[in-house]
């Protein structure tokens, strides 16, 4: 595959057949990026170029057929930003492409923190901008840190940093899937090979193939998932349940856990093979507690996602800044919400409580007048009822009758979606 076949839906770019021609295109134009044949007229002919695409501060990449240690240092040392042989730019070429595209257009990582990823602790973000600054294709990523501190969320960051939005992030949380139906999911199934096989199943790691696999919880998979995992993960490849046929999936693997994994390991309910092969690239997010500078900017961020303007008052935040948010970020994303739909627009402290022992939020006013007056005349289980049915109507509304999505957002299982659903509609 030719370059010029191979960027045809990156960028706009010229070429040049000789030093000479490069060396003119390059005193007439201005390029954000340059790919050098290092011996585009000869050995080392591509030095020269380099040389003036660093007099113009160029992101410059050296393609070369050989890989000559004393060449490569020469290379470096006159600038270039990688160095990469022919043999392997056809699959390695695009995501240093993409990275220096994306640091280019807007979602370089010192941007991440104002819109993806909100935080002001300077260390969380030398963290994850030096993590975004690695090609990592083909590479392992552990992401650990308590429940709720967004390590999904990082996950998918780390994923666009690295491969452009045709490239597939697929997530499958360990801790959601029973024992005997993961395998199926990570590996796929083919037909009749278990009760219930009705049809051939594709596996998530072959869903993952050219982007990125996120495997979350994974301290929770069974130690025989975590021998097949990892015989896959060295080989490159694997057999769907119930088939002898091989199946190969490239892809980088991101995992997270809220586990102490060393402990999982003292204890054998972790292979620790395993573990030095998922944690090449290791980042640890500190609870929100760790982090209080980082309340105020969160808060903001949700109370901007709210239609409904709402303010909190000096009195409200600081009791917020002062809570120790046993439930990271994923707990104050909550408490906002809630806030959004009080009868009062500017909030105060005393509309806020919290129970120590859970760290669930209550509210003094949460039921309006109308709902207690429900109540009171219907009972509880009435009102209880009619909340579930009324969310499954409006979500199921919102994910075009998708039943997968609503079981996602409401946060139940399958069997309570449908007991609600089978009285919806004995009572509609």
């Amino acid at each position: 595959m030719a370059l010029k076949e191979l960027l045809s839906d990156q960028a706009i770019f010229t070429e040049a057949e000789s030093e000479t021609e490069a060396l003119a295109k390059l005193a007439d134009h201005y390029f954000d990026m340059a790919l050098i044949d290092m011996h585009i007229d000869g050995p080392n002919s591509g030095i020269n170029i380099l040389k003036e695409t660093q007099k113009a501060n160029i992101h410059s990449i050296i393609l070369s057929s050989t890989d000559d240690k004393s060449l490569v240092e020469e290379a470096y040392l006159a600038g270039c930003n990688h160095f990469l042989t022919k043999l392997h730019y056809k699959t390695n070429l695009l995501p240093y492409v993409h990275k220096y595209k994306m640091q280019l257009f807007g979602d370089a990582p010192t941007r991440i923190f104002n819109k993806k990823y909100i935080s002001r602790n300077d260390a969380l973000k030398e963290k994850i901008t030096e993590i975004c600054k690695i090609n990592l294709k083909n590479k392992a990523v552990l992401i650990t840190g308590e429940t709720g501190v967004g390590k999904s969320l990082v996950g998918k960051i780390l994923h666009d940093q690295s491969y452009d939005h045709t490239k597939p992030f697929i997530h499958l949380n360990c801790a959601e899937i029973s024992e005997t139906l993961l395998e199926s999911e990570l590996f796929g199934h083919v037909k009749g090979a278990f009760t219930g096989a009705i049809a051939d199943k594709e596996g998530k790691i072959t869903q993952a193939h050219g982007g990125t696999l996120f495997l979350d919880e994974i301290a929770t998979m069974p130690m025989v998932m975590q021998k097949k995992l990892l015989k896959a993960l060295d080989e490159k490849s694997y057999y769907p349940v119930g088939s002898n046929k091989m199946i190969q999936s490239d892809f980088t693997l991101i995992t997270a856990t809220c586990e102490d994994l060393f402990d999982k390991i003292h204890k054998d309910q972790f292979r620790k093979d395993l573990f030095f092969r998922i944690s090449g690239i290791n980042l640890e997010i500190p609870a929100l507690k760790d982090r209080p500078e980082d309340i105020a900017p969160l808060a903001e961020y949700f109370l901007n996602k709210s239609p409904r303007r709402v303010v909190l008052n000096q009195e409200a935040l600081d009791k917020l800044q002062a809570y120790h948010w046993p439930g990271n970020i994923r707990e104050l994303k909550k408490v906002i919400e809630y806030l959004c739909v009080k009868d009062k627009g500017l909030i105060a402290a005393e509309d806020i409580y919290f129970k120590q022992s859970s760290g669930e939020v209550l509210f003094d006013s949460w039921l309006t007048e109308d709902q207690k007056q429900y109540i009171a005349e219907n009972g509880l289980r009435e009102f209880i009822a009619k909340i579930e049915e009324e969310s499954l109507k409006d979500t199921l509304s919102k994910h075009n009758g998708k039943i997968t999505g609503v079981i996602k957002e409401l946060k139940i299982s399958s069997s309570a979606f449908y007991r609600i659903f089978n009285n919806l509609h004995l009572t509609n």
